[in-house]
C-alpha cells in the first residue's frame, strides 16, 4: 500500500472503528464487558497497524492484543449468547488481519516469528471460548476440528505475511544493487573523464618546472594549456556531481512514493528505457574522437595522430561507441602517466571481420624514437589503486559486448592497446549524436591534430 492511499485507508478504518464502538455500547450488557473490550482492542490494533497510524510505542506491540485474547480465552466462563458469538467473529478477523502486517513489517526475523506464534496461538484457541460454554457443550472432536481449521487460517495469514516480507526484502536488495551499480558507473565516469584531464595538468606542470630552468618563456607558454586541462577536469567533475545529485533526488522521490508498495515490481528497477536514457545523457562516444585527440595534443607534450578512414565510425551502436571512447581516453591517460619518452601517439580505427560478422578494431599506440632514453620526471607520479577501473574495468566491458581488449609492448620502445568490439549485422545510426558528428568524422584530419 503506497503512501498516497493512507488517508483513504485511515478514514475507512476510522469509520469501521466508530461502528464497532457503537456496537460495543449496544451489546456490552449482554455479551460482557471483557468480551467487548478485548474485541475492540484487537480490532483497533488491527486497523491502526494496517493504516500505519502514529501510535505510542506501547500501542505498536501487536502481541499485547494477542496476549489479551489468550487471557480472555483462558478465563472466560460463559455464558455464550448471540452477541458473544458476534464479537468472537470480529476478534478472529482482527487477529488474522493483524497477523499479516506484523509478520511482514516486524524488525528482525526472530521477533517476527515469536509474534506470529503468539498471534497464531490466540487465533487457534479461539474456538475453545465458544465450544466449551455452549448449552450443551460441543463435542471434543468438533472443538478439535474447529481449532485445527482456525490454526490453518492463522498459518495462511502468517504465510501471506512471510511472502510479502520476502518480496519487500528482494525489492530492497534490488534497489541497493541498483544504487551500487549507479555509484560504480559514476565512479567510472570520474575516473575515465576527470583523471584524464587532471593527468594532463600534472604532466604540463612537470614539463613547465623542467623548462623554467632553461627557457622560462616556453614554460609560461604552457600556462594556457594547463588552464584548459584544468577547466576540462572541473567540467567532468561538475557533470559527475550533477549526476549524483539527480540520482539522490530520484531515490528520495522513489522512497517517498512507494517504499511499502507490495504491488510494486519486486526488482525495484526503473524501466530499462529510462535507465538507458540516463546512461546516454552522460556518455561520450567516438563521435568526439577528433576533439579528444586535439585536446590531448593541446594539453600535453605528446601529439596525437588520427588514422580513421571516412565512414568507419558511422552508425555505431551506442554501447560500442561509448566503450570505444572510454578505451581510447584511458589509453591516452596511461600514455601521459607511464610513457614520458613517447614522441607520438597513433589512434587507429578499422572495421574488420570477426566471428562471422564485423567488428570495430581500435588501437592506441605510443612510440619513442629509436634509442631514446627514458625521460626522468621531475617528481614521481603517485600510485593510485585501480579498484576494478581503468583497463581492467574496460576489459570487462569489452568482453560483455563479446569482444576483446589487450595491452602490451609494441615495437622496440612502445606500447599498444588494442580492442575489438563486435558490431551487429546492420549497424545503423542509433542516436542523434552520431548524425551530428558524422561530418566531423569525415573531416577528421590525418596526421597531428592541433
Amino acid at each position: 500500500m503506497s503512501d498516497r492511499h493512507l488517508p483513504v485507508l485511515r478514514v475507512l478504518g476510522g469509520l469501521l472503528f466508530l461502528g464497532l464502538s457503537t456496537a460495543a455500547w449496544a451489546t456490552a450488557s449482554t455479551a460482557g464487558v471483557a468480551i467487548v473490550a478485548v474485541g475492540l482492542v484487537t480490532a483497533g490494533t488491527a486497523v491502526a497497524t494496517a493504516a500505519r497510524l502514529p501510535l505510542p510505542p506501547a500501542a505498536r506491540r501487536p502481541w499485547l492484543a494477542a496476549a489479551a485474547s489468550l487471557m480472555l480465552t483462558a478465563c472466560f466462563q460463559g455464558p455464550v449468547v448471540n452477541a458473544t458469538g458476534w464479537w468472537w467473529a470480529v476478534e478472529t478477523c482482527a487477529l488474522l488481519a493483524l497477523l499479516v502486517p506484523t509478520v511482514r513489517r516486524m524488525n528482525g526475523r526472530a521477533g517476527a516469528i515469536a509474534c506470529a506464534m503468539v498471534l497464531g496461538a490466540a487465533v487457534a484457541v479461539l474456538p475453545l471460548r465458544i465450544g466449551l460454554h455452549l448449552t450443551p457443550p460441543a463435542a471434543a472432536a468438533e472443538i478439535g476440528v474447529l481449532c485445527l481449521f482456525w490454526s490453518l487460517l492463522a498459518a495462511g495469514a502468517a504465510a501471506l505475511g512471510g511472502y510479502l516480507r520476502g518480496q519487500d526484502s528482494r525489492r530492497r536488495r534490488a534497489l541497493a544493487d541498483q544504487r551500487r551499480e549507479q555509484l560504480l558507473e559514476v565512479a567510472r565516469d570520474l575516473h575515465d573523464f576527470a583523471s584524464h584531464d587532471v593527468m594532463g595538468v600534472v604532466v604540463l606542470v612537470q614539463a613547465a618546472r623542467l623548462l623554467a630552468r632553461e627557457d622560462p618563456e616556453r614554460a609560461v607558454e604552457l600556462l594556457p594549456r594547463m588552464e584548459e586541462a584544468g577547466m576540462q577536469a572541473l567540467a567532468a567533475m561538475d557533470r559527475t556531481v550533477r549526476t549524483l545529485n539527480a540520482q539522490e533526488d530520484r531515490d528520495r522521490e522513489g522512497d517517498a512514493a512507494g517504499s511499502d508498495d507490495a504491488s510494486a515490481e519486486p526488482s525495484g528497477r526503473p524501466p530499462r528505457a529510462e535507465c538507458a536514457a540516463r546512461t546516454r545523457d552522460r556518455q561520450r562516444d567516438l563521435g568526439e574522437l577528433p576533439a579528444l585527440a586535439a585536446r590531448f595534443t593541446r594539453t600535453g607534450t605528446v601529439p596525437a595522430r588520427l588514422d580513421v578512414p571516412a565512414g568507419v565510425l558511422e552508425g555505431l551502436p551506442v554501447q560500442v561507441s561509448a566503450t570505444g571512447y572510454r578505451i581510447v581516453m584511458e589509453s591516452l591517460t596511461n600514455v601521459r602517466r607511464h610513457a614520458p619518452a613517447a614522441v607520438t601517439v597513433r589512434i587507429a580505427a578499422r572495421r574488420v571481420p570477426y566471428g562471422g560478422g564485423t567488428a570495430l578494431h581500435l588501437t592506441v599506440t605510443d612510440a619513442a624514437e629509436a634509442g631514446a632514453r627514458t625521460a626522468e620526471r621531475t617528481s614521481p607520479l603517485p600510485e593510485r589503486s585501480r579498484g576494478g577501473l581503468g583497463l581492467a574495468g574496460l576489459t570487462d566491458r569489452a568482453e560483455a559486448l563479446g569482444g576483446t581488449l589487450t595491452a602490451g609492448p609494441h615495437g622496440t620502445a612502445g606500447w599498444q592497446v588494442a580492442a575489438t568490439l563486435p558490431l551487429p549485422d546492420s549497424a545503423a545510426p542509433t542516436s542523434g549524436r552520431h548524425e551530428r558528428t558524422a561530418g566531423a568524422r569525415h573531416t577528421a584530419p590525418e596526421g597531428t591534430v592541433a
